[in-house]
């Protein structure tokens, strides 16, 4: 018993004297490199914190392939230099003698113009989020370099009228009006909520709209001041999701109410700002019958354009709801569409199973990627979409099981990665804007077995099509399948993922036959002569 003892001791004083030396020592691996996302292949350094000893390192592409390896000296501040062979997706797996860690790394050459139908939500016009987790120094050069050129943001009215009748801009919201006139941005703006504090006898807290005489009239003025401040927003959104309790707490959510407050933004905004376009709409959903209301009280003659939220579990849903609102309208224009916005759309990259919230939703990043490729592509060929917003430009939290938290192109830093890590959707997303600038969509065909095949072409007759089997965003059961395809003559044809990482090339000319999964690949072309 006494000599078991003994040992015991012993065995429990070299535990703690080991767990004394790792807390003295350096912390867990880490990675402090400012940014994740850089313009050119060369110019991928990766600057560790924390480590114990040398780092061995992977390099790993976009479909999980090695692509090389080596080894740093380790200590704080040292570089892995890795040789990345060209733009795309990668994953760096860091490994010392006690702690591994996965980094993701984006290159992506910005492209100088991309179509401004695909844009993104930003949070940089919240006071809490441009203090925090929405840093614009840190953020705007992640979504800008992807190549967006038009976000969807705010600044609220309580913000700008803190006192009745006097008007003037937060801070927060003067920096992003000189960001969004540094790069260019073009901003859709949403107006909203209530100004209890201003107008306590009219609206019962932030979320109950104006409904007197007076209210409306603030709102108005708050909405001119915003647009006197930048000149960069060509848009204004009224409300958000007026149709939704959850985001209206007044006694009537309905189309009928909602046109009043239309009227009353778009006579008063239109006549100081004629250029700006009146949308309407900016609804939880796309509900036909509010659109009815909307309509059959005038508020279609007090609008530029229509919005609506095309959140969905697969594409289908998302074109289906839009069609009809836009068949909706032309039944009530004389045959004449309005043009839609769709203003809030993404997925999820979430391991939340809960029930009730937003159904998009996926397990994996690679699927909320393709999904992002599919929801830009679909809207794109369709006539009456004017522009499609992804929700949002930056993951709102860090925890994996809260839906909010994961709409993100990157995601959050965390205690051992400082930068904002840019996930597969962010390359996704870069990529389509880059494959895509200065094309036009041409048209869709059905190539059998759920493939659909999307073509785009260039002033000069190049094409890029992009192929996707169809199935929901979650799916993880449908399998690829082999379709027939022409490369045509004179032209050199390559097929590559969702990132750019290359796949075949080659092909043609004539029938090739490729394999099409539920991630969309695009088919690129370019003159044999180039």
């Amino acid at each position: 018993m006494i000599v078991t003892l003994a040992i015991a001791v012993v065995a429990a004083s070299a535990a703690a004297a080991l767990l004394l030396l790792r807390s003295a020592g350096p912390g867990p691996l880490s990675v402090v490199s400012p940014s994740l996302l850089f313009t050119s292949a060369s110019d991928v350094r990766v600057v560790l914190g924390n480590s114990h000893g040398p780092v061995a390192w992977t390099l790993r592409s976009h479909s999980g392939e090695e692509i090389a390896t080596g080894q740093s000296p380790g200590g704080p501040d040292a570089q892995v230099e890795p040789e990345v062979p060209s733009n795309g997706f990668y994953v760096l797996d860091l490994a010392d003698d006690r702690d591994h860690l996965s980094v993701n790394v984006l290159v992506n050459p910005t492209p100088p113009k991309t179509d401004r139908f695909f844009s993104v939500a930003t949070h940089w016009g919240k006071a809490s989020f441009a203090a925090d987790t929405w840093r614009l120094d840190k953020t705007v050069p992640l979504l800008v370099g992807l190549g967006f050129r038009e976000i969807r943001d705010e600044t609220s009215w309580t913000s700008v009228e803190r006192k009745r009748g006097e008007y003037e801009i937060p801070a927060y919201a003067e920096d992003l009006h000189a960001v969004t006139d540094e790069n260019g941005l073009k901003m859709l703006f949403v107006a909203g909520y209530g100004n209890p504090v201003a107008y306590p006898d009219d609206m019962k807290e932030t979320l109950s709209p104006p409904t007197t005489r007076e209210g409306r009239q603030g709102y108005v003025d708050y909405i001119n001041t915003v647009l006197d401040a930048d000149p960069q927003i060509d848009k204004v959104e009224v409300w958000n999701e007026f149709n939704r309790s959850q985001r209206n707490t007044s006694d009537c959510q309905s189309g009928a109410c909602y046109a009043t407050l239309v009227k009353a933004v778009y006579t008063g905004v239109k006549a100081r700002h004629p250029h700006v376009d009146i949308v309407a709409g900016n609804t939880a959903g796309t509900p036909l019958s509010w659109f009815s209301d909307f309509i059959d009280a005038d508020g279609l003659n007090y609008s530029d354009m229509l919005s609506t939220h095309g959140y969905a579990t697969d594409l289908d849903a998302t074109l289906s709801k839009v069609s009809a609102l836009d068949a909706l309208v032309k039944k009530n224009n004389g045959g004449v569409s309005k043009p839609i916005i769709v203003s809030e759309v993404g997925v999820s990259s979430t391991t939340s199973t809960k029930d009730g919230g937003n159904v998009a939703r996926v397990p994996t990043e690679a699927q909320a990627a393709a999904a992002l490729v599919k929801i830009f592509v679909g809207l794109r060929a369709v006539p009456s979409v004017a522009q499609t917003v992804w929700y949002d430009g930056i993951d709102d939290g860090t925890r994996l099981d809260e839906t909010e938290d994961n709409f993100g192109l990157y995601r959050q830093p965390t205690d051992r990665v400082e930068a904002f890590q840019p996930k597969q959707g962010a390359a996704a997303a870069g990529y389509l804007l880059r494959q895509l600038a200065g094309y036009e969509f041409e048209g869709r065909r059905s190539l059998g077995s759920d493939v659909w095949m999307y073509t785009f072409s260039d002033k000069n007759g190049d094409q890029r099509r992009v192929l996707w089997r169809d199935a929901p965003y979650a799916d993880t059961s449908t399998e690829p399948v082999s379709v027939d395809v022409r490369a045509r003559p004179g032209y050199k044809t390559s097929l590559t993922s969702l990132t750019g990482e290359a796949i075949r090339s080659g092909l043609g000319p004539g029938t090739v036959e490729v394999s099409v999964g539920i991630e969309p690949i695009y088919l690129n072309e370019t003159p044999a002569s180039s």
